[in-house]
């Protein structure tokens, strides 16, 4: 009579289901500590405003920089509309685990200068906060306001590990 075989679980399995508890933490920890900040996106994946507006993250690097570790944050913006738009982001950092601002507890960072993606075509963009040290899970939430009120945006929250 054999014993029966613990039974392994993948490598995506670990994956989905991490991701999957660090969405609801995220989640959880806006419920009580602030606003809605859906969606949340991982990433490895794009997002596309109603007015198709396409926001996508290259990368999550954790840098030293004047004495002080940041992560930095580096996304595309994509316009496929016929007006160049242009964006005025607030964004926030927080730790995934344990769940924790970074930078000025409990306020978004208000950015002084204007995002502009021309119609049809890919902007760039970049914004970094402070961080103890690499290899953390983060979530990043970005606004975009439109400050001729023609598009609203919902904050998009983007998580992912920085290394």
């Amino acid at each position: 009579m054999s014993t029966p075989r613990a039974r392994r679980t993948s490598a995506p399995n670990k994956v989905l289901v991490t991701f999957l508890l660090l969405a609801l933490s995220v989640i959880g920890f806006q419920a009580f500590v602030g606003p809605s900040v859906l969606p949340i996106v991982p990433a490895d994946r794009p997002h596309e405003f109603a007015n198709g507006l396409g926001v996508r993250l290259l990368s999550i690097a954790h840098t030293h920089e004047g004495g002080e570790h940041l992560v930095t944050w580096s996304v595309e913006l994509h316009n496929p509309g016929d007006t160049d738009l242009v964006l005025d982001p607030t964004t926030a950092c927080r730790h995934v685990m344990p769940p924790e601002d970074v930078g000025t507890p409990g306020s978004p960072m208000e950015h002084t200068e204007s995002v502009v993606v021309p119609a049809g075509q890919v902007t760039y963009w970049s914004d970094s906060c402070p961080s103890p040290d690499s290899g953390r899970w983060w979530a990043y939430t970005v606004r975009f306001d439109d400050p001729t009120e023609e598009h609203r945006y919902p904050p998009l929250t983007l998580l992912g590990r920085a290394h």
